[in-house]
C-alpha cells in the first residue's frame, strides 16, 4: 500500500488541525465558559478565566488523541488506487469503539479541569471517571446520530441534524459529569 502525496498529506493533516480548533472552541470555550458560570456561583475564589482555559486545553488534547486513529488511516490511504469498496465493522462494534474512545478521551479531557478542582475541592479524582463515564455514553450517541443524518438532503436539513445531534449528545454527558460536578461542589 501506498501513501498519499504530499497535497493528500497536507490536506488530511489540515482537517485534523481544524477539526481539532473546532473542538476546543466548542468543547473547549464554549462549554468551558458556560460551565464556569455555574461554578462561579459554588467555588468563588475561582477565575472564571482559569476554568475556560482549563476546559479549551483538555479538549484540545482529547480531540488530539481522537483524531489520531482516523487520520493514521487517512494518510495510510493510497489516492492513486481505484476506490475498493470499504468493508465497515459492523455497528455494534463501531458503538462499541466509540464508547471506549470516550471512555478513554472523556477523562484526558477532564484532566486540566482537575488541577483546577483538586485545589478547591475534596475527591476531585472523580471528575475524571465522571468525564469517563460521560463520554463514554455520549460517543455512541454521537456515532448514532451521525450514521441517522440526512447526508443527501439539504445543507440545512443536515446543519440542523448534526446540531441536533450534538446536542443530544451534550445534554447527557453533562447529566452525567454535571452531577458529579454538582456533588463536588456542593460541600464547598
Amino acid at each position: 500500500m501506498r501513501c498519499i502525496d504530499a497535497a493528500g498529506t497536507a490536506a488530511v493533516l489540515g482537517g485534523a488541525a481544524v477539526a481539532v480548533l473546532f473542538g476546543i472552541v466548542l468543547e473547549g470555550i464554549v462549554v468551558g465558559w458556560a460551565q464556569a458560570r455555574v461554578l462561579a456561583r459554588r467555588l468563588q475564589a475561582m477565575r472564571q478565566r482559569t476554568w475556560i482555559c482549563a476546559t479549551a486545553a483538555g479538549a484540545g488534547l482529547a480531540w488530539t488523541v481522537g483524531m489520531v486513529p482516523s487520520t493514521l488511516m487517512a494518510l495510510a490511504g493510497d489516492a492513486s488506487a481505484p476506490a475498493a469498496p470499504t468493508v465497515e465493522p459492523p455497528v455494534w462494534l463501531q458503538y462499541g469503539l466509540a464508547a471506549v474512545l470516550g471512555a478513554v478521551t472523556g477523562p484526558l479531557l477532564g484532566v486540566a479541569q482537575w488541577t483546577v478542582l483538586r485545589r478547591r475541592v475534596a475527591g476531585a479524582g472523580r471528575w475524571l471517571w465522571a468525564n469517563a463515564a460521560a463520554w463514554a455514553l455520549g460517543m455512541p450517541l454521537i456515532f448514532v446520530g451521525m450514521d441517522l443524518v440526512p447526508w443527501g438532503g439539504s445543507p440545512l436539513l443536515v446543519a440542523v441534524t448534526i446540531y441536533a445531534v450534538c446536542g443530544v449528545a451534550g445534554l447527557v454527558v453533562g447529566l452525567v459529569h454535571g452531577r458529579t460536578l454538582v456533588r463536588l461542589t456542593s460541600a464547598v
